[in-house]
């Protein structure tokens, strides 16, 4: 069940996203055009997730989904004024696999390919993970973002949760659904298995009206 996300949470503080005192982020992100545009948005990016690990080979069993309907900006510089204002779904599905995240990662990624999604390999850093893969990929018709994280030693189970962002950004989350299966990705991951986040991130909004629709983080 999606729950609206209080006023008094709407922020997110944790490293690359900020409050800026006094802009209206909750006004601005509640008007009737979001509402209806959020909607139609989170159906399609629901079914276009659904479609992805439907195609997936080797079966994997999923664990979980998690989802967040959020509304961001950039933070201004000194002397200018805030960012236009975009919103954006990130919808996730966790699943169960065998076998080498590498490998794995590489025939997903063969599965995945063609006119739906371009994409490649995004390694993380060796001294930030050392045997974790990760994929980014684009969809030239609708633009989404669709990232695939592979986990494989508990150590690196924190990267199951939402990185942050690199660009400072005021956030105003409107719907969340946290994931509840972590201690079952442990007991995965403890008895020799793996597991993957698979999130794809849909933008629906945007103040300026700049189309495409581009994510603004992922």
């Amino acid at each position: 069940m999606m729950v609206a996300v209080p006023a008094g949470l709407a922020t997110a503080w944790w490293y690359g996203y900020v409050q800026v005192a006094g802009l209206p982020m909750a006004a601005l992100s509640q008007t009737g055009e979001i509402e209806t545009a959020s909607r139609s948005a989170k159906a399609e990016a629901e079914r276009r997730l659904e479609e992805v690990v439907d195609v997936l080979p080797g079966a994997p069993r999923q664990l979980g989904a998690a989802a967040v309907d959020h509304c961001l900006r950039h933070v201004p510089f000194e002397g200018e004024s805030a960012g236009p204002l975009s919103c954006q779904w990130r919808l996730e599905r966790y699943v169960v696999f065998d076998g080498d995240p590498r490998t794995v990662g590489e025939a997903w990624g063969k599965a995945l390919d063609g006119d739906r999604w371009i994409g490649s390999r995004a390694p993380f850093p060796p001294d930030f993970a050392r045997t974790s893969e990760r994929y980014e990929y684009r969809s030239p018709q609708t633009h989404d973002r669709l990232v695939v994280t592979l986990v494989q030693d508990s150590g690196e189970l924190r990267l199951l949760d939402t990185p942050p962002s690199i660009e400072p950004h005021e956030e105003y989350g409107r719907e969340q659904r946290a994931f509840t299966g972590r201690k079952a990705a442990e007991q995965a991951v403890a008895e020799g298995r793996r597991v993957a986040r698979i999130s794809l991130v849909r933008a629906y909004y945007r103040q300026d009206d700049h189309t495409p629709l581009e994510p603004v983080a992922w």
